[in-house]
């Protein structure tokens, strides 16, 4: 059994990174149904986990779906587009205009019969799927075995089929990519959350998606009266859930661009504890996943365009039990922050934290931002009690 907190012996001085792209929040904002998610101030649980702030970014209402998802999926997707045509965004930018038209590019994607193919555990899938419908073209999604029936009908509702791989999700990824490769003279379009090599261009194209989330929390710490750090950060720690790796790679790619004095703690179920496992190894190592009500964490490997920076930046991982994950669900409810389980995941990693003390810095003049990937779903912890 894991210790519930570890602490990174790898982690390193803070290098310097990428820039941000300048055009992926005008994209989104391009996009149907478009608007700030909530940032939430949460001073009844900020007092009791004796903190200075709590915040959660909520992502449970993100352009029309109830996760995140989305944000990534449609950046990555337009980007895929325009490579496999071997367009540029001029090409599809209305004449005295700045963006990419979504019309435009649903033009060229129909032209050319692309279909867009998805591995998933549920909000991803969705949300390739919703971008399938905006395009006017077809996508397949792939889902593993034991993917619960509202998950698939969710996608479903978009109307794509779904199909179910016989195996776990990592596999589901595996034959997914086979599958693309396979398809119709080179028309498949491969949409992937997870680099199964270095460097993999699709899936940093997700990760760049999640941008506009912590734009958007930047324009919003403006107008909370939360006074600077000593460190000069104005968020002194993040809680983010790990799945794959890739948000957790925005979340960090953000914080070095702009405060690297921000700690970055990691969240995982202890039964899909992919990225704990690999940092207690201090490599990249598979684990075999059980059952957890956090079915979007449910992965087996890290990214691999994830690993090097998560190693290197993270400050600490925690695993957290269903039983721990439930109770704050319910939690965040009575806070009116309405969150699945992997939303809820964050909070009850911040605090296993606080409850073990752990050496990670947080203390009564901490200002601990939650990211909240999904809405309510239902879920069943009979498998684990």
């Amino acid at each position: 059994m894991f210790q519930t907190t570890f602490v990174n012996p790898h982690r390193k001085p803070p290098t310097t990174t990428s820039q941000p792209n300048p055009d992926i929040r005008p994209f989104h904002q391009s996009l149907p149904h478009y608007e700030l998610s909530p940032l939430h101030t949460l001073p009844r649980l900020a007092q009791d986990l004796r903190i200075s702030h709590l915040l959660i970014k909520d992502e449970s209402h993100r352009l029309g779906l109830p996760a995140f998802k989305i944000l990534g999926a449609s950046w990555a997707t337009a980007q895929s587009i325009l490579k496999r045509l071997s367009l540029t965004p001029q090409d599809v930018t209305p004449l005295g205009e700045h963006g990419i038209s979504l019309e435009l590019l649903a033009k060229k994607a129909q032209n050319a019969g692309l279909v867009l193919f998805a591995a998933t555990d549920g909000n991803h899938g969705r949300a390739v799927a919703r971008m399938a419908k905006y395009l006017g073209i077809t996508a397949r999604i792939y889902v593993p075995s034991d993917l619960d029936e509202e998950a698939k009908n969710n996608i479903r509702s978009e109307g794509v089929p779904v199909s179910t791989f016989p195996g776990d999700y990592d596999e589901t990824v595996l034959g997914t990519a086979e599958a693309c490769s396979e398809y119709s003279d080179g028309k498949g379009l491969l949409i992937c959350d997870t680099a199964l090599e270095y460097g993999n261009e699709g899936c940093q194209w997700i990760v760049d998606g999640y941008q506009t989330m912590f734009d958007e929390v930047e324009e919003q710490l403006t107008t909370l009266d939360i006074p600077r750090h000593s460190s000069g950060a104005r968020i002194t720690h993040v809680i983010t859930p790990v799945g794959v790796g890739s948000l957790s790679q925005a979340v960090t790619t953000h914080f070095l661009r702009t405060s690297p004095s921000t700690k970055i703690i990691t969240v995982e179920p202890v039964t899909a504890a992919c990225f704990r496992t690999s940092l207690v190894e201090g490599k990249m190592v598979s684990v075999k996943t059980g059952f957890t009500i956090c079915s979007g964490l449910c992965c087996g490997s890290v990214s691999y365009n994830a690993w090097d920076i998560l190693r290197d930046s993270v400050t600490a991982s925690v695993v957290v039990e269903d039983e721990s994950v439930h109770e704050c669900v319910e939690v965040l409810k009575e806070n009116r922050v309405d969150a699945g389980p992997c939303g809820a995941a964050v909070l009850a990693g911040l605090r296993e934290v606080v409850t073990v003390k752990a050496d990670v810095g947080i203390n009564e003049d901490s200002v601990v931002l939650l990211i909240c990937t999904e809405g309510p779903r239902s879920y069943d912890l009979k498998h684990t009690v």
